[in-house]
């Protein structure tokens, strides 16, 4: 999940950008605009996402109004139209999250309660990031909760959650001591992710026979799952049956922007390895070629496919292979994007919250790279068309992004 040392800024930033653009993570665009405000509070964690395909069977009840609604022009699902800054991109989704905190609470209660093991570690893992409007640092008493239920269960993506909560902090010390890399690595021994994790921390101390001796591990791998993309799957069927369809796709809005910051290590990892020096060597580059086949033809999200054709080019894949990867991802984003027919004025509508309920139902069930594969398939669109659509839409993007950091103060540029 997290990354046991530090990125490189460009390559972190570079990353974002990619991950904006698919359908769960315009979220990210969001999230930059507001790391890029000054403030005197916790990092506002802004979020979207998109959906398709019909789900709610009741009609929207009631949201409650909290003190700070006003009449006025965006139309929030179930609560009527209301006054929000016009030049706040987040302004709705704040005013959303003061309405749902208390469904919010009664969540995570729900989940801590769970007897299922994955969904009480969720509600240890969403401890202070969902209900006070700021994504908070995990206390101590529940960190240590959560790393007393990875080790007790033994279950790999416990693990992975409890590796995430001691690597995102300063915690080296108390119960984040029992809880390993490596020991995640031998637990989920046919997983190439927390291979690729104890490879980076190895070249990062400089050590590069573990570092090869972990890759070779990650190369032999037949999955790859950093159990990012499943957090909401593993947190939904706690969600109270009594909440609004609003408050049910604002969760879903969180931890998709939760799931698209806890992600990406390993493709860093992977890249700095398969580095066009590093497979002037025979050995390393069959590796890297196995690696990206893995990612290419059982990657459950999109980035595998991206780096998997970044990492195959490098090993000598015939062209055209690579450049029809690069299409399918940019027809795979652009279909996603499309699921967005409500846009972002309307994403807290009745009907974008249908349409985001529904997509989320099918993601749960397909996971993020089958959601998409789903909505590409059903969108009557060619694969290159699509391509061509997403080259042309992120290209506007790029240049409405540039025209809004522009425009804001020079002490609040990132």
């Amino acid at each position: 999940m997290s990354d046991p040392g530090r990125q490189p800024e460009t390559r972190s930033r570079l990353w974002k950008w990619s991950i904006a653009f698919t359908l769960m993570v315009i979220v990210l665009a969001v999230l930059r605009h507001w790391h890029a405000r000054p403030t005197t509070q916790p990092t506002q964690v802004s979020k979207a996402a998109q959906a398709q395909l019909p789900q709610p069977a009741k009609p929207p009840a009631v949201a409650r109004k909290p003190e700070i609604a006003q009449p006025g022009g965006t139309d929030l699902c179930g609560v009527g139209s209301v006054s929000l800054d016009a030049d706040d991109p987040s302004a709705a989704y704040r005013y959303v999250g003061a309405l749902s905190k208390q469904a919010a609470t009664r969540w995570l209660s729900a989940l801590r309660n769970s007897d299922d093991y994955r969904a009480r570690a969720m509600g240890l893992f969403l401890d202070g990031k969902i209900t006070d409007g700021a994504v908070q640092s995990m206390t101590e008493p529940t960190r240590e909760a959560l790393v007393q239920l990875a080790v007790g269960t033994g279950d790999p993506a416990v693990y992975a959650m409890a590796v995430n909560a001691c690597h995102s902090s300063d915690a080296a010390d108390g119960a984040c001591q029992q809880i390993s890399l490596s020991a995640w690595a031998r637990l989920d021994a046919d997983n190439a992710v927390p291979w690729l994790l104890v490879a980076g921390a190895a070249r990062a101390r400089g050590d590069s026979a573990a570092e090869a001796e972990a890759f070779a591990h990650a190369a032999e791998a037949h999955k790859t799952d950093g159990y990012n993309d499943s957090l909401y799957a593993f947190a939904e069927p706690a969600i109270p049956q009594d909440v609004t369809p609003l408050e049910r796709w604002y969760f879903a809005f969180e931890l998709l922007g939760l799931e698209s910051i806890t992600r990406e290590p390993q493709y860093t990892v992977a890249g700095q390895h398969c580095s066009a020096e590093a497979m002037q060597d025979s050995g390393v580059r069959q590796q890297c070629e196995t690696l990206a086949e893995l990612f290419v033809t059982h990657g459950s999200v999109l980035l595998d496919l991206a780096e998997g054709a970044v990492i195959g080019e490098r090993a000598g894949w015939p062209i055209e292979r690579v450049n029809g990867l690069r299409q399918e991802r940019d027809a795979l984003m652009q279909a996603g994007a499309q699921a967005v027919s409500a846009g972002n004025e309307q994403r807290w509508s009745c009907h974008g919250v249908e349409l985001g309920n529904a997509f989320m139902s099918q993601r749960v069930r397909l996971g993020e790279l089958g959601a998409a594969q789903d909505l590409l398939a059903r969108s009557g669109d060619t694969v290159q068309d699509l391509a061509r659509k997403h080259v042309e839409r992120t290209q506007q993007l790029l240049r409405d992004a540039r025209q809004r950091e522009a425009k804001m103060p020079t002490d609040a540029a990132p």
